[in-house]
């Protein structure tokens, strides 16, 4: 007689059909921030870029997680994101497509746009925690590309509260 395995059902009826949830791959919903607080999360030296910004131009900071504090200006019509080498902003891990998504660019100075579009990546792009296949893009805006969690600026006049006497 030939044994099945011991985590093999002896009676059909009592078949256990549970599975496993692993809570730590659930991504949180990223707080709400004032205009504020989100320009005194930056460092001095990134404030001052944001004062610099072209008003046709837009920049990615990463704040957190991987990649924190790198920047990405985008300063062209169209900017692709993805793991593939030649991509405008290089993302190199896998659960980042070859070729995620991208930045489109509409009108000048100061009424100039920016929309992001996913290319029919494996994971997604997320705009605030919300999967989207196009969206515009706001000031204060998260970004998920992957693992990557990148935040959108445009240029910013002012001083930071943090700054302010």
């Amino acid at each position: 007689m030939v044994t099945p395995p011991s985590d093999f059902p002896q009676d059909p009826k009592n078949i256990d059909l549970t599975s496993t949830l692993n809570i730590s791959s659930l991504r949180s919903v990223p707080d709400f921030l004032s205009e504020s607080s989100l320009l005194d999360a930056l460092s001095a030296e990134e404030f001052n870029i944001l004062k610099d910004l072209a008003p046709d131009c837009a920049m990615f900071i990463s704040l957190s997680g991987p990649g924190k504090g790198a920047r990405f200006l985008l300063n062209s019509d169209r900017i692709t994101i993805g793991r593939e080498a030649n991509s405008e902003i290089f993302l190199d891990d896998v659960t980042v497509s070859r070729k995620h998504c991208q930045v489109i660019r509409e009108g000048q100075g100061a009424s100039t746009t920016f929309e992001i579009e996913d290319l029919k990546s494996l994971n997604g792009t997320y705009v605030n925690a919300i999967s989207k296949v196009k969206t515009s893009l706001n000031h204060g805006d998260e970004v998920q590309v992957g693992k990557y969690r990148l935040t959108f600026f445009s240029p910013v006049t002012g001083q930071r509260t943090s700054e302010i006497h």
